[in-house]
Formats: structure tokens, C-alpha cells, sequence
């Protein structure tokens, strides 16, 4: 009979120490079931025959580097292709979908199949409004955000988040079904497809569970450039995502649909590849845990991330910096391909391709020069701190975002606009970055709850964004003069200048804490 082998982990960093808890080993052939990420050492006995005080116990201490870097191997690659494969099945639809929504509206506006001037207001109007409404109604599922990640620490992270990928899935399906029979159903029917997202929570915790896995597997030092790396995954798959639509969209509006179907539908299924990870820290047992999910465990979910807010003002000011970017930068594939289309004449199809191109900067920002000033940093500052140097570069990709924003929104001819789209790639960087000080700012414990609750933001902010956006797009187009269109742009340039002055003010209280520990320790030497 195998032994059961009972592990004691040992940690370098105190970020390891979410890991310490029981593992199970085979003993014979030192099988290890549960991958740890740690250069560490760990210590184990096998125990044989019944426990008691006095029985012999064989203790093996074994160095586990190449363990670390075989979990690392094989968890990361599988989260970057994961967010590979939903960002390209997600950017495949925008220009389609919008397309087909316009196709609609036009056709029910003029009550005639026949070809006809779909840019007249009353048209570009009604599209401006369902667009937005569909995103406003993300907010419903955003909010679940925290509960179900409160759910994947019990149960597993890669578990719940292939949940959340087939109700996006559901979800984008619901859709194209009220578009492939507009005879039968109404257009605003799409407004319901929040209800298929309740079923795992939707785009906000894929995103959120995405990092937490991440953040499990990396170091400190490593975690922002491993983040920079999983976003760039997502925006190479966006711009092939946004191109590839784009081109089959002169074949046929519903080709580039099906396929992101496709391929969400995969992606669900490299998620559920990815080795379960949970954190155990502030969890309860296995058996305690299991039934004991519920409207109850849900409220006290939401207290716990109360409590926090409630206690840090750093914290809560860091949440509320996200959700004003988020707001922000929601409006860029929210409004282009509508803003371009009616500003300079463009069809969706060739609009689509500045999103492309949007990506495609943002991807070279990703993968060089933001790792690049990442290296530079610890050099110029060598006595800051991951908090200090990720909060500077934070201030660099908000000021970009912000004139970015302004070009695009006062662009009088198309380079501008470009010039624009060029400028806000830089400040790409600023989700991870946000994500990172937020790291720095909480326990390990409260990391996940914490993720929750900027992706929950994001999302909620994204969704205000839409309706938000349309609704300056429509005051736009009633005032004289074409700069009036770039309005959402503007507006959102000013909520990034904003950004940039929170900012200034935001410290990591741990560090205060830390400071103010190693006064009160030097006060008796100093007596």
C-alpha cells in the first residue's frame, strides 16, 4: 500500500505562503500530485502503518526548483493561451455585430429590404442606444464577480473560470440567434443576454480569474511583466481578431460571428486544462466548505470587501481610480468604428482595421517598451519599491491615454485620429499596473477579493461607458460642426487627466505600516 505522505512547506517569500497546507505524494516513484511554484524547500514524513506519538517517522528534505519551474511551464502557458483564444473569439464579433445591428435598425426604420442611407441620424441614433443599453446591462452579472471568486478559492480557479467561458459563450450565441431570425424576434432582444452570464459571472471573472492564477505563480518581481505578457497575449489575439473580422465580413457579416463562437467555445476548453489552483489561506476545510455556498456565504463575501474598503483609503482610492479609467477607455471599441464611420466616411469593415491598429501598437508597447522601462526603473530608482516604480509608470500610461483621447476626439482629418490611436497604445499598461499596486496594497489573503472587485469595476465601468459614450455621440450629432462628434473622446481624456492627478496622492499603506513598525522597534535602542 502507497503511503500517504504529509508535506510541510517551508517559504522564501511571504507570498508563498497561501501554498502551506496539506499535499498528498506517492512516495514510490516520488510522484507529486500538487505542483508548488516556489524555489523552496520541502520537507515531508512517510508515515508508515497507524499514526501515533510514537511512531517512526522518516523525514526527506528535497529541493524543489525544478518543480517550480515545471508548474510555472505548464500553468502559465495554458492561462496565456486561454486569454488568447477569448480575446480572439471576442474580437472577432464588434465589427460584425454592429453591422448587422445597423443592417437591422435600418431595415425597420425605412420598413423595406432595399438598399438605403443607413448614417441619418434617427438610425445612427437607435444603434447608438442598443449598443449601449447591451453594455449597460453587463452590470448585472459584474456584481456576481466577487461571490463567484470567493467560490473558485473553495473549489478551484480553472474550474470556475471555464464556468465563466461557456456563459460567455451562451451569451455572444443568444445574440447572434435574435439577429440570424430579426422577422421572429425583436432587436432589443439582445438586451437579455446578461441572463446567460449569471451562469459563471460572465467576461469579469474570466478577466479576474485570468490574473488570480497568474498572481499565484509569480514572484513579485516577476508578477508585472508576467501581467504585461498575458495582456499582450489578449491584444495579439485582438488584433488578429479585429483584422481576420474585418475580412470576413466582405465575405459574409455572420462568417466572423460563427467563428468567435468557435473559438470562445475552445478556449473554455484549454481553461479547464489549467492545473487547479486555490487558495487556502482564510478558507475553511475541505468538508466545511463544501455546502456550505449560498446567499449567506455571498453576503459575508461582500462585507469582507466592505470592510476592507472601509478600512484602507488607499485601497479604496485605488478602486476608484480603476473604475474612472475604465470609463475612460471603454469608449475607444465602444465608439471608433461608429465615431470613424460618420466622421470621415469610412465603412465598418475599413474602421475595423484602426482597431487593428490600436492593438497592434498596443501589443508592441506590451512586449517591448513597457518590460523595457520595467528593466530601466530599478535602475533610475534603486531605492523604490515595486509599488513606488509600477505607481510612476502608471502616472506615464495615463497621461498617454489621456493625449490620446484629445487627438482622436479633436481630429479635424483621419492622421490625426491615427496619431491618436498611436499615442493611447502607450498607455496600455495601466490594467497591470493598477492590478500590481493593488497587490502591493493588501494581505495575500485578500488578493482575490481585491481582484474581484477591480475587474467587478472595470466591468461596471465599461457598462456605464457605453451608454455614456452613446448618449455624448448623440449630443454630438446634434450640434453644428463635425468636432462635436469626437465628444466621448474628450470627455474621457478628462477623466484620464483625473487619473493621472489621483495618482499623485495614492500610497501603499502596508509600507506606511512597515515604517512607522521599524520607528517604534528603534525607540527603546534610541532611549
Amino acid at each position: 500500500m502507497i503511503p500517504r505522505v504529509t508535506v510541510i512547506l517551508t517559504s522564501t517569500t511571504i507570498r508563498e505562503q497561501q501554498l502551506m497546507s496539506s499535499y498528498e505524494l506517492l512516495f514510490t516513484g516520488l510522484r507529486i500530485n500538487s505542483l508548488l511554484k516556489t524555489n523552496c524547500v520541502l520537507s515531508f514524513a512517510c508515515e508508515h502503518g497507524e499514526h501515533d506519538s510514537k511512531g517512526i517517522t522518516n523525514t526527506i528534505n528535497l529541493r524543489v526548483t525544478w518543480l517550480a519551474k515545471m508548474t510555472i511551464n505548464y500553468t502559465v502557458p495554458l492561462v496565456y493561451l486561454t486569454c488568447f483564444l477569448f480575446l480572439f473569439g471576442a474580437t472577432l464579433q464588434p465589427a460584425p455585430r454592429i453591422a448587422i445591428y445597423e443592417s437591422i435598425v435600418c431595415q425597420q426604420y425605412y420598413g423595406s429590404p432595399g438598399p438605403h442611407d443607413c448614417k441619418v441620424a434617427p438610425v445612427q441614433e437607435e444603434l447608438a442606444f442598443l449598443g449601449g443599453i447591451e453594455r449597460l446591462s453587463i452590470i448585472i452579472p459584474s456584481i456576481l464577480a466577487i461571490p463567484f471568486a470567493a467560490l473558485a478559492d473553495r473549489y478551484g480557479h480553472s474550474f470556475i473560470l471555464a464556468i465563466a467561458m461557456l456563459g460567455v459563450f451562451l451569451e455572444d450565441g443568444w445574440a447572434f440567434l435574435i439577429c440570424w431570425f430579426p422577422d421572429v424576434f425583436p432587436i432589443r432582444l439582445i438586451w437579455l443576454h446578461f441572463l446567460f452570464t449569471l451562469m459563471g459571472g460572465g467576461f469579469t471573472v474570466v478577466i479576474t480569474l485570468l490574473h488570480v492564477i497568474i498572481a499565484d505563480v509569480a514572484t513579485p518581481e516577476e508578477r508585472t511583466k508576467m501581467f504585461f505578457r498575458g495582456r499582450a497575449a489578449g491584444v495579439g489575439a485582438s488584433i488578429l481578431g479585429y483584422t481576420a473580422g474585418g475580412l470576413m465580413m466582405k465575405t459574409s457579416l455572420f462568417l466572423p460571428w460563427a467563428i468567435g463562437l468557435a473559438t470562445t467555445l475552445l478556449g473554455t476548453l484549454t481553461a479547464a486544462m489549467i492545473p487547479k489552483t486555490v487558495v487556502h489561506e482564510n478558507s475553511k476545510s475541505g468538508d466545511e466548505a463544501e455546502g456550505s455556498w449560498g446567499v449567506k456565504s455571498s453576503l459575508e463575501a461582500v462585507r469582507s470587501v466592505a470592510a476592507l474598503l472601509l478600512g484602507n483609503i488607499h485601497v479604496l482610492a485605488m478602486l476608484g481610480l480603476v473604475f474612472v479609467c475604465q470609463l475612460g477607455f471603454d469608449s475607444v471599441p465602444t465608439m471608433l468604428t461608429i465615431y470613424i464611420s460618420k466622421r470621415f466616411g469610412w465603412t465598418f469593415s475599413d474602421a475595423s482595421f484602426l482597431l487593428a491598429l490600436e492593438m497592434g501598437m498596443e501589443f508592441v508597447a506590451l512586449v517591448l517598451v513597457l518590460p523595457a522601462l520595467t528593466s530601466i526603473l530599478p535602475a533610475l530608482f534603486n531605492k523604490a519599491s515595486v509599488f513606488t516604480k509600477d505607481r510612476t509608470l502608471a502616472q506615464w500610461s495615463c497621461g498617454a491615454l489621456a493625449i490620446g483621447m484629445l487627438c482622436l476626439g479633436l481630429a479635424p482629418v483621419v492622421g490625426l485620429a491615427v496619431a491618436g490611436i498611436v499615442i493611447l497604445a502607450l498607455g496600455s499598461g495601466q490594467d497591470s499596473l493598477t492590478r500590481s499596486m493593488a497587490t502591493e496594497m493588501v494581505s495575500t489573503g485578500d488578493i482575490s477579493v481585491v481582484y474581484s472587485a477591480i475587474t467587478m469595476l472595470r466591468a461596471i465601468g465599461g457598462s456605464i461607458s457605453g451608454p455614456l459614450s452613446a448618449w455624448l455621440y448623440t449630443v454630438g450629432l446634434k450640434q453644428k460642426g463635425a468636432v462635436w462628434l469626437g465628444l466621448p473622446y474628450l470627455v474621457a481624456g478628462a477623466l484620464f487627466v483625473l487619473a493621472v492627478t489621483v495618482l499623485t496622492f495614492v500610497r501603499n499603506s502596508k509600507e506606511n505600516d512597515a515604517s512607522a513598525a521599524d520607528e517604534e522597534a528603534r525607540e527603546p535602542l534610541l532611549a
